[in-house]
């Protein structure tokens, strides 16, 4: 799988994906307001939380080793069902987690318990949601990339259908019960896929391996590290900007943030899908060089291109996605572009450190950026307003692309 064909199957998706992200936050913006874009994101993040730690933060280890070893049929199955089995113990204990905490976990995203029933559905239904993660991964480690495909198409089609049906009859409610609806669906999809490629997807209990278990515990480390500074950080600066403006201002902040999501999730899901198991694959210097060369030339004047489009038509696309009650908004393109630049320079080395498995470099990186992320927003808003939250991500992924330049510059000498 070459990086044209996989752009070519990652495009059609991402496209699906994007008109799709786009249709729901649309119907979110019209049916409920800033306040809902806010609610969205606190729920999503938190979710986000829970689901990497219902998969034990696994996947991208899973993706790795089945890339390494798709032609070792023997060592591939094993991979396999200890994916399975650690998924299998972990939702469950996650699983029983979020129901007995679901007003707990309310309070804290909303500050009321009146939205314990979505976090309670969420936590019902986990292991499903769970093991549609690890379906992926392994889908993409295979490079099953068709397929794969398909499934996130179904999952964008199927999303964006429940959602708008739940927001116009359960409201906010609603909206936030879809992303749990539409993964119940999704399982049964992946079922079927899996029954197709002949691949058993039931837990083999007798088949638990310990080698395979650290191989990819090893990775785990750094996922959980990703999975949890990411979501964390958003719901830190968002609940800093209701504090300190309102809940209307961190609307405006999360819908420029979701616009910044959706046209990079073209980028991002090129990176996931064949960037992480070539550059696993990939032993010598030079060709990693290359690999890493060539992600520059083609990925980066595309973001820079479709940035420079986004910042041009921001009044338009704001009455399009949005209502005229977001155009306050506007002057926070600007910095949020620039920023989305640099941070996907940035991930074109941050995936070479993650295929390499430099765990130690990897963490410490994380949490020192996450941190001065949240220090230079409480600063840039303090002094500048909420656009200062703009500027706190542009200057913090300029400093890390600078950062994994330096740090990567000997991997790829």
């Amino acid at each position: 799988m070459n990086l044209i064909k996989t752009s070519f199957y990652t495009s059609i998706s991402t496209a699906i994906t994007f008109i799709s992200g786009f249709i729901v936050v649309k119907v979110v913006a019209v049916k409920i307001g800033p306040k809902g874009i806010a609610f969205v994101g606190q729920f999503q993040n938190t979710t986000a939380i829970l689901t990497m730690l219902a998969t034990a933060a696994i996947t991208t280890g899973v993706i790795k080793y089945l890339a390494e070893h798709k032609s070792d049929p023997v060592k591939s199955r094993q991979i396999i069902n200890t994916a399975f089995l650690i998924v299998f113990f972990s939702s469950l204990i996650i699983s029983l987690f979020v129901m007995c905490s679901s007003g707990y976990l309310s309070e804290a995203a909303f500050r009321t318990k009146d939205f314990w029933i979505v976090y309670f559905l969420f936590g019902l239904f986990t292991m499903a949601i769970s093991f549609n993660v690890i379906f992926s991964a392994i889908l993409n480690g295979l490079q099953e990339i068709r397929k794969f495909t398909i499934i996130n198409i179904c999952s964008s089609l199927v999303g964006v259908s429940i959602t708008v049906v739940f927001a116009y009859t359960l409201g906010l409610e609603g909206v936030l019960i879809a992303s749990t609806a539409t993964a119940i669906i999704i399982f049964f999809i992946n079922i079927y896929v899996f029954g197709k490629l002949g691949i058993k997807w039931r837990p083999n209990f007798k088949s638990w391996d310990k080698k395979v278990v650290k191989m990819l515990s090893a990775f785990s480390l750094m996922a959980v590290v990703t999975g949890f500074v990411a979501p964390t950080i958003q719901i830190l600066v968002r609940d800093r900007i209701i504090l300190q403006f309102s809940v209307a201002d961190a609307g405006y902040w999360q819908a420029v943030t979701k616009i910044s999501d959706y046209y990079l999730g073209f980028i991002t899901s090129v990176l996931g899908v064949y960037y992480m198991p070539k550059l696993s694959e990939i032993q010598s210097k030079i060709e990693l060089r290359n690999e890493i060369m060539k992600g520059y030339k083609t990925i980066l004047p595309i973001v820079a291109i479709i940035a420079f489009l986004i910042w041009l038509l921001k009044g338009f696309i704001i009455h399009v996605l949005f209502t005229p009650e977001f155009l306050p908004m506007k002057p926070l393109f600007t910095f949020q572009l620039l920023g989305d630049f640099f941070k996907i320079g940035s991930w074109l080395l941050g995936y070479l450190m993650i295929a390499k498995a430099m765990t130690k470099a990897y963490i410490i990186s994380e949490i020192i950026f996450a941190a001065s992320y949240v220090i230079l927003s409480y600063y840039f808003m303090n002094h500048y307003g909420i656009i200062g939250a703009t500027y706190s991500f542009c200057v913090n992924y300029g400093l890390y692309w600078f950062f994994m330049w330096l740090f990567m510059r000997k991997e790829i000498k």
